[in-house]
């Protein structure tokens, strides 16, 4: 790990100790904004520093990419917390331009561009019709959402309207596809190819042209050793979760289990 990602890491866990240890002294309930894969990661690597060891994490819904951490008060089980999260649904008015050609990096640019800070928003899932899409889900921050629906207007040239959503709604948009399949080993380059039916040398091209992400951060080897929970984006190709592997097969390949975004 070079110098500069160190510093990172340790700033990431500094921030969470803090939240953590103020939970402790005060005994109550203390939640930290939207993290990504990676700073979970963090956190997990170095429970064993925090006061009481106990966190909960929540995005809106199970399995969420992005995800609050709750410190929770020691009279507290997950079942009493209400993490302070919403969901807000987007949904494209303009007619004319139904066709459109908006992708999810446009959603969260339109409202980053309200001056909203990335930390503040979760997962966005998209819901398309005919090849466009038509809607979006977002979750959020509880203390933005009404700003977001009194200031978001547009997406790229699409006129758009936002009203509350729950989670039930955005269950319906999303889809994760399992697949199963066999590989010699875990190396990362090793599990995108089976994942996305990609040759070798494709995935070499694209992980050198650092277009593939681990967990939210860049991953520049092919080497890199593939765990069970990681996120794995490769740019234009899609989004997969490693579930695990699930046993070696009679020829000794690896049995692997993986969950395709879709």
């Amino acid at each position: 790990m070079d110098s500069n990602m160190y510093k990172e890491e340790n700033l990431v866990f500094r921030h969470l100790l803090d939240l953590a240890k103020l939970s402790c002294a005060r005994d109550i309930s203390v939640f930290s904004d939207f993290l990504n894969n990676r700073e979970v990661a963090i956190l997990k690597r170095q429970v064993a520093d925090l006061p009481l060891g106990r966190f909960f994490l929540y995005g809106g819904i199970e399995d969420a990419e992005r995800v609050m951490v709750c410190f929770p008060a020691s009279y507290e089980d997950r079942e009493d917390i209400k993490f302070p999260i919403e969901c807000v649904e987007i949904t494209i008015k303009s007619v004319k331009y139904e066709n459109n050609s908006l992708t999810h990096r446009d959603f969260l640019g339109a409202i980053l561009g309200l001056g909203i800070e990335r930390k503040l928003i979760g997962d966005i899932f998209t819901e398309s019709e005919n090849g466009s899409i038509v809607k979006a889900f977002v979750f959020c921050k509880d203390k933005i959402t009404d700003f977001l629906i009194s200031e978001l207007r547009q997406i790229g040239r699409c006129n758009v309207s936002v009203e509350r959503a729950s989670a039930d709604e955005v269950m319906v948009c999303r889809r994760i596809e399992d697949k199963y399949g066999t590989v010699p080993s875990l190396r990362l380059d090793v599990i995108i190819g089976e994942a996305l039916n990609l040759s070798r040398t494709k995935v070499k091209a694209l992980i050198d042209g650092d277009k593939v992400a681990v967990n939210s951060a860049a991953s520049s080897s092919s080497h890199y050793q593939v765990s069970e929970g990681d996120v794995i984006s490769v740019r234009g190709f899609g989004k997969f979760i490693f579930y695990g592997s699930l046993g070696k097969t009679k020829k000794d390949r690896l049995q692997i289990h993986i969950g395709k975004y879709c």
